[in-house]
């Protein structure tokens, strides 16, 4: 990815300690000269005696706490609030069932909150939450390359106006046990068919161990990895057609004829799918970026070898996996609107992003500001964004205006196929039927 030739990037050292000291303060600094307005009369960087809520309630995955804790200082001297982090769903639909009731009834437990994909056009349309247009500066938006626009007008959008702006690039990477390989003198699978082989050769089920994994409990996380085989199929997964078909038949065969992998996943989540990983029970398996900050901070487990990112084996239609992520919202019955836009503009401005992201995963994404902070870190993952690019991996994720809902005819029709409960054929038909009668 590249930069605009015109655009001019001037570096001045800094140490950690100034930065965090200083980064609010330059953003009081350019709130004041955005001149007066509503905003600034009501917000943080007025006379504190006319701010009355001085909690900011902010909702986010736990595993990114430690992360945004340590730039909450500076943001909460220099503007007088104090951040309150409650741990967020860990799915779209978790999303939709925590806060649905709330915000349908004019009201909302948090402040400023992670959302995914898969529920925010759902808050959108539904008026939950505020546009950001007014909110988030233009150089901010500017900081996205050209191939994050697309995903940003189709899944953070609604006819140009923004109403959540990314804090993941999400994409599953294929994590691998390189000294598992390394001990019998093999590669890391790159096909469907090495993926089996090569799981038959570590897998041993009698003791717990297995070729590869994921967490596959429903809501939405079945769906996920179904739709990562499906764009290595080829296939247009919310269509249920030929090529989802072979996306399915592959997982099956893999959980009940090669027995490469655990059919306890269906029952598990990320965290049960990582503690297997990290407790030595898995050769190989697709993860979200999250999982390299999971791994570095359990330093008794951890060395770099037991998790090299290699491409994802590939399918009928080639390498694939698919780009989504999660992002920033504020929902329109916020408590504490005020402090919400402060912390949001604090959190993806060009100097705090770039921090957040050289220590979790999940606070990462392709913008220029990030890639030029962490170029010559030899952090895995931007090496590992850059390998799946010039490889063509990157897929579009599937839309569908009610996705919240589609998705989870994928989740049903899957779980039906991989308990045994119907045959493939039914469950193509039965899921062609179902998004049918969501389009009607």
């Amino acid at each position: 990815m590249r930069k605009d030739a015109n655009v001019k990037v001037v570096r001045h050292p800094i140490s950690r300690r100034t930065f965090l000291k200083g980064s609010a303060g330059a953003i009081a600094g350019a709130l004041a000269a955005m001149g007066p307005g509503k905003f600034l009369a009501q917000g943080p960087y007025a006379p504190r005696l006319v701010q009355q809520n001085k909690t900011v309630i902010f909702a986010i995955q736990e595993f990114a706490h430690p992360a945004i804790q340590s730039v909450l200082p500076a943001f909460e001297e220099d503007s007088g609030f104090t951040v309150q982090l409650e741990g967020g769903p860990v799915s779209g639909n978790e999303m939709l069932t925590k806060y649905s009731p709330a915000f349908a009834s004019g009201t909302s437990p948090v402040d400023l909150f992670s959302d995914a994909d898969d529920d925010s056009p759902t808050f959108m349309r539904a008026g939950w939450v505020m546009p950001l247009t007014d909110i988030i500066p233009q150089e901010t938006w500017d900081d996205f390359p050209p191939s994050m626009q697309d995903h940003i007008r189709g899944f953070l959008s609604i006819d140009g106006v923004p109403y959540r702006i990314p804090h993941e690039f999400a994409v599953g990477y294929f994590f691998t046990r390189q000294d598992w390989l390394d001990e019998k003198g093999v590669k890391a699978p790159t096909t469907w068919e090495e993926l089996v082989e090569m799981g038959k050769a570590f897998a041993d089920p009698a003791n717990g161990v297995w070729g590869t994994t994921d967490g596959l409990i429903k809501p939405a996380l079945l769906y996920v990895y179904m739709a990562y085989l499906t764009a290595q199929a080829g296939g247009k997964i919310f269509e249920f057609d030929e090529a989802t078909g072979e996306a399915f038949q592959f997982l099956y065969d893999m959980i009940h004829t090669h027995k490469i992998f655990p059919e306890e996943a269906l029952n598990q989540d990320y965290t049960a799918q990582n503690n297997l990983y990290m407790g030595d029970k898995v050769a190989f398996m697709r993860q979200w970026p999250f999982f390299q900050g999971v791994a570095e901070g359990n330093a008794e487990w951890y060395k770099p070898e037991k998790m090299v990112i290699t491409l994802p084996p590939a399918g009928p239609a080639g390498s694939k996996s698919w780009i989504g992520g999660w992002g920033y919202s504020i929902p329109t019955y916020a408590p504490n609107p005020d402090g919400a836009k402060a912390l949001l503009q604090y959190l993806t401005s060009k100097e705090v992003a770039p921090e957040l992201a050289k220590q979790q995963g999940f606070l990462l994404t392709p913008r220029y500001s990030i890639l030029d902070a962490l170029k010559d870190t030899g952090d895995e993952l931007i090496a590992a964004m850059s390998l799946y690019a010039e490889n063509d991996v990157f897929a579009p994720r599937a839309f569908h205006p009610r996705v919240a809902e589609a998705q989870t005819v994928v989740d049903d029709m899957a779980s039906l196929f991989l308990t045994k409960q119907a045959s493939l054929a039914d469950v193509l038909a039965q899921g062609k039927e179902l998004i049918k009668a969501l389009d009607e």
